[in-house]
């Protein structure tokens, strides 16, 4: 199922005691894409100033012979980028085309990224340690701090995806695979998208460049 364009105006455990798992090796771990989270359009703020909403995607990887335990059974590990903004497009200093580009060394600026052609592709994911908060100080989580490119005569090489529903989102459909599988930062954001049952904004086939969003560390298993 192709992504919905949402684009508007231009411009060892985790918090759950049934997760059980262990840290990843900080540096590079080999990955596929298997989810494209829609995280449907979120409110804006650039210094003091709102902004269009815009269309935000996460993309869940998962980490080539690695597994978590939920329930005492075996799954594997999926961990989440950052939450993104996408636009209709790709723009040369968006963040959309710096992650399809790892998947696809063909995307052009202007071009409308098809996350369907690149679902279950690989890439090597760079895994940075972050020291919990508060109550979760004791507690040292997984997170992607960047993914690469792996070069295609190597990509073979690359073990197989043991996930089965890959997908690429939909935040209208509830039981999209994407969807069910969100959790820590990525699903916080998706809980807090705009209620689309308001009246919609006019969509608009135009690009802009997105900021980079500061967003707190996400809670990975």
């Amino acid at each position: 199922m192709a992504l919905k364009r949402r684009s508007t105006i231009p411009e060892t455990k985790t918090n759950n005691d049934n997760v059980e798992y262990t840290n990843l090796e900080a540096g590079e771990h080999e990955g596929r894409l298997v989810y494209v989270a829609d995280l449907g359009l979120q409110e804006r703020e650039y210094m003091g100033e709102s902004k269009p909403p815009a269309q935000q995607l996460s993309l869940g990887i998962e980490i080539i012979g690695q597994t978590v335990s939920i329930d005492s059974k075996e799954v594997p590990r999926i961990l989440w980028t950052k939450p993104f903004n996408v636009f209709y497009t790709l723009t040369e200093k968006g963040n959309e085309m710096k992650y399809f580009s790892v998947f696809d060394a063909s995307a052009q600026e202007g071009s409308v990224a098809d996350w369907d052609s690149v679902l279950g592709l690989p890439c090597n994911v760079v895994i940075k340690h972050t020291k919990g908060k508060g109550e979760n100080s004791n507690r040292v989580y997984d997170n992607i701090s960047n993914l690469t490119p792996i070069p295609a005569k190597y990509q073979e090489g690359v073990g197989a995806a043991l996930t089965t529903d890959m997908a690429v989102g939909d935040a209208d459909d509830e039981n999209n695979a994407a969807t069910k599988a969100l959790f820590g930062l990525a699903k916080f954001v998706f809980d807090k998208r705009i209620n689309e049952n308001k009246p919609k904004l006019s969509v608009v086939k135009e690009s802009v460049s997105d900021e980079d969003d500061d967003f707190e560390d996400d809670i990975p298993f």
